[in-house]
């Protein structure tokens, strides 16, 4: 059982062992956590940004996970873990993500036992909930088109995304135009092949369109859908079933445990893809 984080977060250096990425085998990286900002603090998940890390600015992510779960997910998967592999996979195939720099797991200190990951932090961008809320005119002006053209980008190289909601996508300005960046994996799958015409990729979809649907008008939906792959027929059944969508807490937990699943037989059927997947992690 974890306990309760004391009223104020105690400011320290912790020493980190980074797992995958260009870190991987080298010395444990000094966190300085002093010199950045908590901006989530719960029971479980711990974030801060604008760390610095081997002259990057960084976005640390930890799970306080307890002894007894750490064992555990030795045996099964660290979420950490999925969270790097997943963004480094959308990285590689040139899907905008935020670029995955390591993760680990042991004693953070104070924090006690947990998994981390550590990301660059996505300069001069917004959350895309925070743009639509404060900016009235960019229901008109801006076009989302792009995001759902690279969301099938994503599900074609087997990238389920787990929690796509308009909070995990941030808008960037880059060279005077907004890109749209995929973040928080944290409930993401990846699966051996194209997962487009699945559930999985289905729920990631209508997950999206219920965040954007109360800023864009219906009509929208066609083009977002026609963007991302979606044939005409298809796309009038689908448009129907979105607005009808409401992803709800229990449904989510629901989900979750499915789509863990047919990971696991996915990988079963396919076992040569265990085998690809530890030549990218080298």
């Amino acid at each position: 059982m974890k306990r309760d984080l004391p009223m104020a977060v105690p400011s320290t250096s912790l020493k980190m062992n980074p797992l995958g990425g260009c870190l991987t085998g080298k010395a444990p990286v000094e966190m300085d956590l002093t010199k950045g900002e908590l901006i989530k603090r719960e029971p479980v998940t711990l974030i801060w940004r604008n760390i610095p890390v081997n002259g990057r600015k960084a976005v640390v992510k930890m799970y306080r996970r307890g002894l007894f779960l750490q064992c555990y997910s030795l045996i099964t998967s660290f979420r950490s873990k999925r969270e790097f592999e997943g963004l480094r996979e959308l990285e590689q195939h040139g899907v905008p993500c935020s670029t995955p720099l390591f993760w680990c797991h042991g004693h953070f200190g104070p924090y006690g036992w947990g998994e981390a990951l550590v990301t660059e932090e996505v300069a001069h961008s917004q959350p895309l909930r925070d743009v639509l809320a404060s900016r009235p005119e960019a229901a008109t002006s801006l076009d989302v088109s792009p995001l759902f053209a690279n969301l099938a980008r994503m599900h074609a190289i087997g990238v389920h995304h787990g929690m796509l909601r308009t909070r995990n996508i941030l808008v960037a300005d880059r060279a005077g135009s907004p890109t749209f960046v995929f973040i928080d994996l944290a409930r993401s799958h990846l699966f051996p092949g194209d997962i487009r015409h699945k559930r999985m990729a289905l729920y990631d979809l209508m997950s999206l369109c219920e965040g954007l649907l109360p800023y864009f008008s219906e009509d929208l939906v066609h083009s977002w859908l026609s963007a991302y792959g979606i044939p005409e027929p298809e796309r009038i059944r689908l448009s129907a079933r979105i607005k009808r969508f409401r992803l709800t807490s229990r449904l989510r937990k629901a989900l979750a445990w499915e789509f863990d699943i047919r990971n696991v037989l996915a990988h079963f059927r396919t076992p040569n893809h265990f085998w690809n997947l530890g030549k990218r992690q080298t």
